[in-house]
């Protein structure tokens, strides 16, 4: 009687420990499900892909969820004609995939994972034979992506990312692709309050005998994410790029639109720029030691940001500039005003909605919800900007701040006038200036490319130049800047008691009355206003 006793208490005990596994397996299932619907949400976010269809089908032990994306053609347009012809089709295709998970308390214990956690998930992507078929052409045997996520316990987890390395060739086209391979880690934590990403991708070639090549190397990417106190997302963001370089040996004709560009990556309508259009010769450009860094913090409701941004070398056919450096920073910006204008921003429709009525919204919007900011004394730092050209050095420091404004300073131009603050020191070639100067003639009087009758552009270069060079020295002889072996120099500063330039008082449009009526020392002279008219 003993051991069938001893039996049965056994029995009863697995019996207890099976229940608890799959109570505890069920509710881990639910809780994973919530982890995953807000990994869904933020990927349904991003501009490259739009989203098809998605479910999830949750079970016991198991759940399921498929998502089907398509590629955003309007992003990757401008770069498909140096793809090869086989890979093209890929563009066109459906991106499906299937994440099986299994859920906890040890999710990983069918593959020997005794890690703890809410689900194991792996990620499994549906091709069709002819999608399938151009992967192995690249991958091989290999999978073209490993997508593993292990959910914690708590609601965090890891996610692993990898794509194999590979070589493709093409003997009759000339088509050569070196990819390094690509890495990506994101450690997180609970409704990503925190994170961390790391991302590595050692570098890509894609060469096409008759067209050009483009190719990178060393690319590091890596952060610390946290949300702050004001719902603010706080912490540090590094990027790092060894070079890139882009040799193209036949023109290619270009037209960047850059409201569109807008657009796509931030679903904000700003209308319609001068959009620049024309053809690239065939040249080379090379990008050297290339990093980004961001840095931004919280005291109390205010948020601080920096940002750095440097290069060794960039060179377009035999020009080279660099190094450059810019350091910009931009400080006690109200944080509980950047969440609430954030949201009311992305609460506005925007699919199928008139885009002058749409820039209308916005502009409300931001009327509405960005008050705050201008009333907490923002303030805006040029701390370093340098960049060695050619021709010369250009060298930038400044600062744009606002002091003591009240909303209904907004209503009157000269109160909010008077409120601004700002300083700057500037110094660059004076042949850079001229280079800027007729660029921007030339699109003054070139409005359309294909008119029979065009401006003769050495009439419009020689009528810049003169007008510049009738300014700049008035401008010298009346102190207002210096130039010393063709690099020019001047600094300023504004507020509530005036402009300055070079330590000399202009006057302004409020100010005028005080002022002689014959004074003529303002920068402002009047050679320069035929040239803003025609």
């Amino acid at each position: 009687m003993l051991p069938k006793r001893k039996l049965t208490i056994a029995g009863a005990a697995i019996g207890g420990l099976f229940v608890l596994y799959a109570g505890s397996s069920y509710w881990a299932g639910v809780k994973a499900e919530d982890t995953l619907q807000e990994q869904y949400r933020m990927l349904s976010g991003l501009p490259l892909f739009k989203v098809k269809s998605h479910s999830y089908e949750r079970g016991w032990f198991s759940s399921t969820e498929t998502t089907e994306l398509v590629f955003n053609r309007h992003l990757s347009g401008p770069y498909e004609n140096m793809l090869p012809d086989n890979m093209k089709p890929l563009l066109n295709s459906t991106i499906k995939f299937t994440n099986h998970v299994q859920h906890g308390p040890l999710p990983g214990l069918s593959s020997f994972d005794l890690r703890p956690g809410r689900a194991l998930v792996k990620t499994e992507f549906a091709m069709s034979d002819a999608t399938r078929k151009t992967l192995k052409t690249f991958f091989g045997d290999k999978e073209p992506i490993t997508i593993v996520n292990h959910i914690g316990l708590r609601g965090g987890g890891l996610l692993d990312v990898n794509v194999p390395a590979f070589d493709y060739e093409e003997a009759l086209s000339g088509v050569k692709m070196k990819w390094k391979g690509f890495d990506l880690k994101v450690d997180y934590s609970h409704n990503y309050q925190e994170y961390k990403t790391e991302a590595l991708s050692p570098g890509f070639l894609l060469e096409a005998s008759s067209k050009g090549a483009v190719s990178f190397d060393g690319v590091h990417y890596a952060s610390d994410t946290r949300l702050g106190a004001t719902g603010v997302k706080l912490g540090t963001s590094e990027l790092t790029i060894g070079g890139v370089q882009l040799t193209s040996r036949e023109s290619m004709p270009y037209s960047i639109k850059l409201n569109e560009l807008i657009y796509l990556m931030t679903r904000v309508r700003v209308g319609e720029f001068v959009n620049p259009s024309g053809e690239f010769k065939p040249s080379s450009v090379a990008l050297k030691n290339f990093s980004y860094q961001i840095v931004t913090s919280e005291q109390d409701d205010f948020v601080n940001t920096r940002g750095k941004v440097n290069f060794a070398e960039l060179s377009f056919n035999d020009r080279r500039y660099g190094p450059m450096r810019l350091d910009v920073s931009a400080n006690h910006l109200h944080g509980p005003t950047l969440v609430k204008l954030d949201k009311a921003i992305g609460a506005i429709p925007f699919e199928g909605v008139d885009p002058a009525v749409l820039r209308k919204q916005y502009i409300d919007t931001i009327k509405k919800n960005a008050v705050p900011l201008l009333e907490n004394n923002p303030k805006l730092l040029i701390n370093e900007f340098y960049l060695k050209m050619p021709t010369g050095e250009a060298k930038l420091q400044g600062s744009l701040g606002i002091n003591g404004l009240q909303s209904a300073d907004l209503n009157d131009i000269t109160l909010l006038a008077k409120r601004i603050e700002a300083e700057a020191k500037l110094s660059l070639p004076r042949q850079t200036l001229e280079d800027l100067v007729l660029a921007q003639a030339r699109n003054l009087f070139t409005v359309d490319h294909t008119a029979e009758d065009q401006p003769n552009m050495q009439e419009v270069d020689d009528l810049a130049k003169s007008l510049l060079d009738s300014q700049l020295a008035q401008w010298k002889n009346d102190g207002y800047l210096l130039e010393d072996n063709g690099q020019i120099s001047t600094e300023l500063k504004y507020d509530a008691h005036g402009l300055t330039i070079h330590q000399k008082k202009v006057p302004l449009p409020w100010q005028e009355e005080a002022e002689p009526a014959g004074d003529a020392s303002a920068p402002a002279a009047e050679p320069v206003k035929p040239a803003a008219k025609k």
